[in-house]
């Protein structure tokens, strides 16, 4: 810049000078001084200053300044803080311009939180920006069950042995958002060898108070119904094996153990008779368990008649003389079968005579018959021959004598 002075004529003293700049300014302003001196050709100088005081440069702002936001855990879990631009929008020594790294305070874990982050710049002529974004942050995903199981039902054998797993839980993050372990299973309910049912309850409350359940339930069907062991198959006893028969109790068991086993033994209850002459007899064993259901064996038995009886000491034919047959009596005869109790067929018959004998001698039957009562009948028959009296003689039977006349004229009047 050069400032301009005249005078008119030879007397005329004009020109310009350039003006001379001191001080300095920058983007926060300052001052400027320009100085304009003219010395003339009289050694007369006259000078000039003006001072130029400049103003600091707008302040800077940022650039698209990020809003509140609302992020899930995952996105939180990976978002990273960016420097946040700035400027004022000038130009050389009047711009300012950069960028601010964010500053995170804050936390957020599994359950959500709040992080904010803070972008500051103070630039040279002591003049701050601030902005904050207030992230918050949703909590993880609830966890879920893995391989949850389903209701079942199982066999008495089973649900004995059976024992409850741990389940697992996630929520299927990573980091500072995943929600993963096991927890036990609580058994509620029971069962017996009648069956029953149990229930199995998975419980997990994460850290933000939020619960997931699982229950299953397990239906236990009865045990195997219990099963006679070698039950008896029909038979035929004589008279005398049933007469001394005692029934045994008759063993069950479904072949299980613990809390599925049934077992134990029934009574056999008799039904039927038998006597000498046989019969039936029925023994039943019959149990019902504590599920209701019975189980029935029957045994028939057949019991054959006792022997039968035969005459003791049958006596065999004789011959007797006429005398002896005269003063003979009949005996009963006595029979047995050689048993006793029920089975035993004793007692004794009388003989019944046929035929008839005199002096001439002759012969009689003697038959014994008994029928018991199984209408089997035995006869025994004797026979007994008669001899012929003594044939007779004359008593005193005279001699031959010699008679006179007159004894023999008298003889036949005695």
């Amino acid at each position: 810049m050069q400032a301009q002075w005249r005078n008119g004529g030879s007397c005329e003293i004009a020109g310009s000078v350039p003006g001379l700049v001191s001080g300095s300014f920058d983007a926060c302003g300052g001052t400027q001084t320009i100085t304009w001196t003219f010395t003339d050709a009289c050694d007369r100088t006259i000078t000039h200053t003006q001072t130029i005081t400049v103003e600091p440069a707008p302040q800077a702002v940022f650039i698209n300044a990020p809003a509140d936001i609302t992020l899930t855990c995952e996105e939180a879990a990976i978002f990273t803080v960016s420097d946040l631009a700035y400027t004022n929008g000038e130009a050389g020594s009047c711009e300012i311009a950069g960028s601010a790294p964010g500053l995170v305070s804050g936390s957020f874990d599994a359950c959500g939180g709040t992080q904010t982050i803070t972008w500051t710049f103070t630039d040279a002529c002591n003049r701050t920006i601030t902005h904050t974004q207030t992230i918050t942050v949703e909590p993880a995903p609830q966890a879920a069950f893995i391989n949850a199981p389903a209701d079942v039902t199982m066999t008495c054998e089973e649900a004995a042995v059976f024992t409850v797993p741990d389940l697992n839980y996630t929520n299927g993050e990573t980091g500072s958002c995943e929600i993963t372990g096991t927890v036990p299973g609580l058994v509620s309910g029971s069962f017996d060898a009648c069956g029953g049912v149990q229930t199995i309850t998975w419980t997990f409350v994460d850290d933000c108070d939020r619960t997931i359940t699982h229950t299953q339930i397990i239906t236990v069907e009865p045990a195997p119904q219990a099963a006679f062991i070698n039950a008896p198959a029909d038979v035929t006893m004589t008279c005398e094996e049933a007469a001394v028969f005692t029934v045994s109790d008759l063993a069950y068991t479904n072949g299980e153990t613990g809390s599925c086993e049934i077992a134990g033994s029934a009574p056999g209850l008799v039904s039927g008779s038998f006597d000498a002459c046989g019969g039936t007899q029925t023994i039943t064993w019959t149990f019902t368990d504590a599920c209701d259901r019975t189980i029935t064996h029957t045994q028939t038995i057949t019991v054959e008649p006792a022997p039968q009886a035969a005459f003791i000491n049958a006596p065999a034919d004789v011959t007797m003389t006429c005398e002896e047959a005269a003063v003979f009596t009949v005996s009963d005869l006595a029979y047995t079968n050689g048993e006793a109790g029920s089975c035993e067929i004793a007692g004794s018959a009388p003989g019944l005579v046929s035929g008839s004998f005199d002096a001439c001698g002759g012969t009689q039957t003697i038959t014994w018959t008994f029928t018991d009562a199984c209408d089997r009948t035995i006869t025994h028959t004797q026979t007994i021959t008669v001899e012929p009296a003594p044939q007779a003689a004359f008593i005193n039977a005279p001699a031959d004598v010699t008679m006179t006349c007159e004894e023999a004229a008298v003889f036949y009047c005695i």
